[in-house]
């Protein structure tokens, strides 16, 4: 016969309980938003701007088609690559950031204090004739997370991988007129 016997301190049984705590308040998260039918995702990316894409970015070929289903025209070769960490912590600017993710469905949270791959492209066919224009592509694992097209110079802004005339208002981190 084999016995064991443990010795809890107070402390450890404190850390025991706040974690049993928080599994069941997730698990009850979990269950009270499926039976609402997901309202609170619906606020962070409104149904009519969700939709599925290919994310796979695996090859050059992969990350330009990627791009021209969004109907971004971009030049071959990247402008920059890198490893970028997305930060642990995210303030305002990361937070805006992010929402403008959420409105394609990505979400960058779950990589918090992650490295992945930022590729940088030339837009070649961005409207009303704007230059210097970039598509920001995050990739981990030979998939998209997410990204943006922005501009730097007189017209700043930067928006999500739709086309301004599919855009909806509050995908737009900031915008200046060049005054």
């Amino acid at each position: 016969m084999f016995i064991k016997t443990f010795k809890i301190s107070r402390a450890e049984l404190v850390i025991m309980l706040i974690g049993l705590i928080c599994f069941i308040a997730t698990l009850w998260y979990i269950i009270s938003s499926a039976s609402t039918g997901g309202a609170e995702k619906a606020s962070a990316a409104p149904a009519s701007q969700v939709q599925h894409f290919l994310t796979n970015a695996r090859t050059a070929e992969d990350r330009l088609r990627f791009l021209r289903q969004f109907g971004w025209e971009v030049e071959a070769d990247p402008l920059e690559v890198r490893e970028v960490v997305i930060p642990a912590e995210f303030d305002q600017v990361y937070s805006g950031y992010n929402d403008i993710q959420k409105t394609l469905g990505f979400d960058l949270e779950k990589y918090r204090g992650r490295r992945v791959k930022k590729w940088e492209y030339a837009v070649t066919n961005y409207p009303d004739g704007i230059r210097n224009v970039k598509a920001t592509m995050l990739i981990r694992d030979g998939t998209v997370i997410g990204g943006d097209i922005s501009a730097g110079g007189r017209e700043q802004f930067v928006h999500s991988f739709l086309l301004p005339a599919q855009r909806r208002g509050g995908n737009v981190i900031s915008s200046t007129d060049g005054k």
